[in-house]
């Protein structure tokens, strides 16, 4: 588990802005299914993004070992399609299957692009303005 505050920033604003959007929906829309496609968008995006840490933070590991601990290469290329691969089949199944409506699973899909938004603006608003002389 890390402890990077930054990210944990990002995934806190990521799910408080999909959990926004879910209500905004449910509360516009005359069915649920909105709410229900931006909560399945969020949670395509949460899986897609732990992938990716998982990954890093392996690749990291691996790093620090000096390569030691490095898993095979073939393993770690069926681990990547592999997560593609559910993936695909989770957003198959929120959009064609349980008919949620796309642009809702796309709006909670943007959920962590929000959150790093929301950060790019945390920083910009704490950096001291620079003098030029």
């Amino acid at each position: 588990m890390d402890r990077d505050p930054f990210l944990r920033r990002i995934e806190r604003d990521a799910a408080l802005a999909c959990a926004v959007m879910a209500i905004a929906a449910a509360l516009t829309s005359a069915h649920l299914s909105a709410a229900a496609g931006v909560a399945g968008g969020g949670a395509l995006v949460w899986i897609s993004y732990r992938g990716i840490k998982d990954g890093i933070d392996a690749a990291a590991a691996a790093g620090e070992t000096g390569g030691a601990a490095r898993p095979n290469a073939a393993i770690g290329l069926v681990k990547f399609f592999t997560r593609y691969a559910i993936l695909a089949a989770v957003a198959y199944t929120i959009v064609a299957r349980l008919g949620l409506p796309p642009i809702a699973v796309v709006a909670g899909a943007s959920s962590l692009v929000v959150a790093v938004m929301l950060e790019a603006l945390r920083s910009l608003r704490y950096k001291s303005p620079r003098h030029v002389d």
